[in-house]
Parts: structure tokens; sequence; C-alpha cells
């Protein structure tokens, strides 16, 4: 049997016995939908015939946000994590700072962003970036350290300089271990954007998730979470690819 069939089998069963537990079990509805009414709802969110407010512009918001967010994670921890990674007199000063940052609690620090920025995208944007970006920075610094020095050496004596160097032998090389923090910086930069969301409550998914939340609708609640979670499978789709032509 192929992965992929043991997947969907495991998912069938798990669904059916979430169906069974809340047709047949006593399960307050409040508290847990059946797939099936869930598979409704978001039927009927994405056709409008809904009690969720306004979905289509609040779902614009959130993927507006997330690829600002994830812009700024890329662009500035694959920049720190490179100049970290590659110059060991640069990571000796920082690198306990980094860690440091990493180890404060993300959510005490909002209140300080909100403040500064207000309610509108960007405070979600930037503490999404503040989610993510430490993913980004220590993979890639792991990956351009662990990379053979011998490779290097043979760079230097075919006569490739710095910037070929970096670019032709140890990018490449670094690639898997890049990848794998680019695909877990974009897990964490939606749940910051959707975590700022959730506290703002004042547009986005996280703004729907908390309004279904508050008012008991429980299927639409569900719904809501699974669209959000697509968002984060399709993105974790599209690394796979990247992450398979660039091993080639």
């Amino acid at each position: 049997m192929s992965t992929a069939y043991a997947r969907i089998i495991l998912l069938f069963v798990l669904v059916a016995l979430w169906e069974g537990f809340t047709r047949l079990g006593n399960v307050s509805p409040i508290l847990v939908a059946p797939p099936t009414e869930i598979v409704v709802h978001i039927g009927r969110i994405f056709t409008g015939y809904t009690t969720v407010p306004e979905f289509y512009p609040n779902l614009s918001i959130t993927l507006r946000e997330i690829p600002f967010a994830f812009g700024l994670t890329l662009g500035f921890g694959l920049l720190v994590g490179a100049v970290v990674g590659g110059l060991k007199t640069v990571a000796d000063a920082y690198m306990p700072i980094l860690l440091v940052a990493f180890a404060i609690p993300k959510i005490i620090i909002y209140p300080i962003i909100f403040l500064l920025m207000g309610t509108e995208m960007m405070p979600k944007i930037v503490f999404g970036f503040i989610v993510g970006v430490f993913a980004v920075i220590f993979n890639t610094a792991a990956g351009i350290r662990q990379v053979d020095r011998n490779y290097i050496t043979l760079a230097h004596a075919v006569g490739l300089n710095k910037v070929e160097i970096f670019f032709k032998v140890i990018l490449p090389a670094a690639a898997p271990t890049i990848l794998a923090g680019l695909r877990l910086g974009f897990g964490y930069t939606i749940i910051g954007v959707i975590v700022g969301e959730l506290l703002v409550v004042n547009a986005g998914l996280g703004y729907l998730i908390d309004w279904a939340a508050f008012q008991y609708f429980t299927p639409q609640l569900y719904a809501l979470i699974l669209i959000t979670l697509s968002i984060g499978v399709a993105g974790n789709y599209v690394f796979g690819i990247f992450e398979r032509m660039w091993v080639k």
C-alpha cells in the first residue's frame, strides 16, 4: 500500500469515527459538530448562503496579510540567517541575542505592536513576521554552517570567487535545510497573522472565527477553522514542489 493511500484511509477512518461519535454519542452540539454538517456549512460559506458576515472581504484581508508577513519573514530571515551562518564572528556576537529573542513569548509584545500601529493590517503583519522569522533565520544559518568545507575548498581551487561560491556551492548544498526553515516559517507566520486577527477582532478569518465562537455557531466555527487550515496546507504543498525542484 502506498503512503498516499494509507493517509487517505487513516483520514477516512478518523472522519467516520468523528461522525459516529457526534451522531451516536451523548455530545453537546455546542461543543462538537459532525463532519457532514461542517462540510455543508463550508459550501454555504463559499456560496453566500450563510450567517457568516462578509466572508469574502475578510478572506481577502487575511490573504493579503499573509503574503506581506511572509515576504518580510522570507527576506529578513534569509539575509540574517546567511550572515549569521556565514560569518563566525557575527554568529558569536549575535546568536545568543537571537536565541533570547526567540525564547520570549511573542504574545506579550503584541500590546506594544497594537499601541504603535493601531488596528489595521500592519500590526497583524508585523506579528506574523515576528512569529515566523526565527525558524527561517536558524534553519538558514544551520544549513550554511553544515555545508562540507571540502566543497568550498574545491571551489576556491577551480577559481570561483566568494559570490560564485555562495550561489553555486553553498546555497545548493544548504537548500534542503533552508527550505525546511521556509516551510516552518510560513506555517508560523500564518499562526501569527491569525492570532493577531483574533486579538484585534476587527477583520480577517481570525475575526470570523472569534465571531462564530462568541455566537456559539459551532458548525460555522469548525468550517472557518478548516478553511484557515487549508491555507497552510496549500502553502505546504507549494513548498513541497519548490523543494523537489530545488533539490533536483
